[in-house]
């Protein structure tokens, strides 16, 4: 009798768990799915208008396909978590505590959301705030859109082992052949519609945000890698994506993907995972392809280096040259100016901001300021000094918990943060939202470690369906 009821629960157990994973894989290919946007760049498409705002203006039928992807990630991840409460009912696992020590972390991204709604319903214009008014459409649904990927990977990352090597090398070969494409075209000069060319980037600066990441995860691929055909691989793609980078003249991606370079090789030394032989490869690559690009006169990175040491010393030094850059200073590539004058607007409305993408005449603070070119100035003009010390917070939240985990972090973690982290140094410099800030979101997500305690005794409660307590049930 005894064994019979064993066997009835053991059956019911793997009926459970293979319904769990089933769910864990298409939250999983929904994950990919908007992985695959960036192809949207070499598609013949071109721009939509949008009506759903007031003074209709255009979107790129990229961030309709994103919409379209968030909308299906919504439902798999509502599907997601109701048959994981269920299972948590059926096995009388439920623990509402356990659950929110091991999900901290989420509570300063929650606070953010709730604190960016009440911005949008505070905002002059509550329409706009909510859908989107520009050609970047950082509406309140976008907002929600980011939540959306953000939380289907953080509940997959521990559901699929193999999901994290999955993600970076589908990134790292979707970016290759996105990168090889371009490359061809600039050899062969084919003349090709410029909404081919900006795409899903809608222009350099977003392009180079998304070359800063995918220069990054390359380059670690190569110096981390143990399998032959994985190194190859990098060593083939990455001459391509370091071209593409600096052939695009962005400054702040150039800056983000040597930030990228140092924090490998930091982390890879903390760990003692460091490939010296593959990172003097991986630099000499790099090093040959901008050797190559500066002498041709193909990119003026060199110029913009000077400009920006200029800058800076203007604002040391405020008698040499100008307050601070003045309006007109550049940072290399004309941010100054903007960051003054939005900063400007952040003291006018700390608080709760302006609102969501209200910008040029949306902005009744000041009807002429462009996008600020600075996401995180962005950010708390927009939602307000609170709202971006929340999300402030959890980034450095997620860069203690790697520390923290640093003994036990494989070599793909270390890549996925160094990603994750060349996009957060590229956001200094510009805002790309729509076109590449998911993927920041998939990256800081997948790469988020386990709260320290819970690490200790992970392999415990693998073991709690031992067949003692499956009898309890």
């Amino acid at each position: 009798m005894i064994e019979e009821q064993i066997c009835e629960i053991n059956k019911r157990g793997q009926k459970l768990e293979s319904l769990q994973k089933t769910v864990s894989y298409v939250l999983f290919s929904g994950v990919m799915l908007v992985l695959l946007q960036a192809f949207f760049c070499l598609v013949l498409v071109g721009k939509v208008t949008n009506t759903v705002s007031n003074n209709s203006h255009f979107m790129y039928y990229s961030q309709m396909y994103f919409t379209f992807c968030s909308m299906l990630l919504t439902v798999f991840l509502l599907a997601y978590y109701v048959v994981k409460i269920y299972i948590g009912v059926e096995r009388r696992r439920l623990n509402l505590g356990r659950f929110i020590q091991d999900n901290l972390i989420l509570l300063p991204f929650v606070f953010m959301l709730i604190w960016a709604l009440i911005s949008t319903y505070k905002s002059p214009y509550f329409e706009k705030s909510l859908y989107g008014a520009g050609y970047i459409n950082e509406g309140y649904f976008t907002v929600l859109q980011y939540a959306v990927v953000f939380l289907s990977v953080y509940a997959i990352r521990d559901e699929i082992k193999w999901s994290k090597e999955a993600i970076l090398w589908s990134f790292i070969v979707l970016a290759g052949i996105i990168c090889i494409v371009f490359t061809g075209i600039e050899i062969t000069n084919y003349k090709i519609p410029t909404s081919l060319k900006s795409g899903v980037f809608n222009n350099s600066n977003h392009y180079g945000y998304f070359l800063a990441m995918s220069s990054t995860a390359t380059f670690g691929a190569l110096v981390y890698s143990k399998r032959k055909w994985q190194m190859l691989l990098a060593l083939l793609l990455l001459p391509f994506n370091v071209f593409q980078l600096l052939a695009c003249n962005t400054l702040g991606a150039n800056i983000a993907y040597i930030c990228g370079i140092a924090f490998l090789i930091c982390s890879g030394l903390i760990t003692k995972k460091l490939d010296w032989k593959m990172l003097l490869v991986a630099c000499a690559l790099s090093g040959i392809v901008n050797l190559v690009l500066e002498v041709s006169g193909r990119t003026n990175m060199w110029s913009s280096y000077v400009e920006l040491f200029k800058d800076v010393k203007r604002i040391i030094s405020p008698s040499s040259g100008g307050e601070g850059g003045g309006d007109t200073g550049s940072a290399g590539t004309g941010r100054f100016g903007l960051w003054k004058r939005t900063i400007a607007v952040i003291r006018q409305v700390p608080w709760f901001g302006k609102g969501l993408d209200l910008y040029h005449n949306n902005n009744i603070y000041d009807t002429t300021l462009d996008v600020s070119h600075n996401e995180y100035i962005t950010m708390a003009s927009n939602i307000g000094i609170p709202g971006f010390v929340m999300y402030f917070g959890t980034v450095i939240w997620w860069f203690v918990r790697a520390v923290r985990a640093r003994k036990i972090l494989t070599v793909c973690d270390l890549t996925l943060l160094a990603t994750a982290f060349a996009y957060l140094i590229s956001a200094i410099f510009g805002n790309s939202f729509t076109y590449t800030y998911p993927y920041l979101m998939i990256f800081f997500a997948i790469s988020m470690q386990k709260p320290q305690f819970r690490q200790e005794k992970y392999k415990k409660l693998q073991e709690s369906n031992s067949v003692e307590n499956l009898l309890k049930i």
